[in-house]
């Protein structure tokens, strides 16, 4: 038997927590847009999310990694109802597997200045610690000025990139990132991003998600 050996794989963007959506109870109704789908699924999922759960999924996540070749992951991760020691709680997983992983809490202000807040303090701690991640935000449209400034202060003060979703929507704004971007950013789908966006970072296409 023949065999080609090559270096591990990385996915530049994940949800390890999405890996509990399979299975999960249909929506109350069909989804028509990509605000819907977001309040419909992947919010109520991940308001459902607690320690534990997060646990199970990112374990669930890298050894479906592993499976495909793929040994490093740089999780976007978001549980507005279990929030403190959550990055911590899946790099322990994905060390229990064996699978490098790159965290980071998406802040959102989708629950209000106190919310924004928790997240950021969750990003904070986690690199202050020595954990290997990034600053999250979930997206511009569902964050404040003040909130974009601060996680690009804060990931600045880190020596480390933000990880955020642009444009994934055509109401996905993303004009509110051009004061902050920097290289070191990952640009998470761009679907709806103009060519003279003028944005900096990487941009990381989801191929299977963008086509939804």
């Amino acid at each position: 038997m023949h065999a080609n050996q090559t270096a591990g794989l990385v996915c530049a963007h994940n949800h390890f927590y999405s890996a509990l959506a399979r299975g999960m109870p249909a929506p109350p109704r069909t989804p028509t847009n990509f605000p819907e789908i977001l309040e419909l699924v992947w919010w109520r999922l991940d308001r459902a999310l607690d320690l534990d759960t997060i646990y199970h999924s990112a374990k669930l996540s890298a050894l479906t990694a592993l499976e495909s070749g793929c040994t490093a992951v740089i999780d976007h991760h978001e549980s507005p109802n279990a929030i403190d020691g959550s990055l911590s709680v899946i790099a322990d997983a994905c060390a229990e597997v064996g699978v490098r992983v790159n965290c980071t809490y998406g802040v959102t202000d989708r629950h209000g200045p106190e919310g924004a807040a928790a997240g950021l303090a969750e990003n904070d701690r986690f690199l202050s610690e020595g954990g290997r991640g990034m600053v999250g935000l979930h997206a511009a449209f569902t964050c404040t000025d003040d909130t974009i400034a601060a996680a690009a202060e804060m990931a600045r003060t880190h020596g480390v990139g933000v990880h955020v979703h642009v444009a994934e929507g055509d109401n996905d704004t993303w004009e509110q990132l051009l004061p902050h971007s920097e290289d070191d950013w990952l640009l998470i789908h761009g679907v709806h991003l103009p060519d003279d966006h003028g944005l900096q970072g990487t941009i990381v296409h989801n191929a299977r998600s963008n086509m939804n």
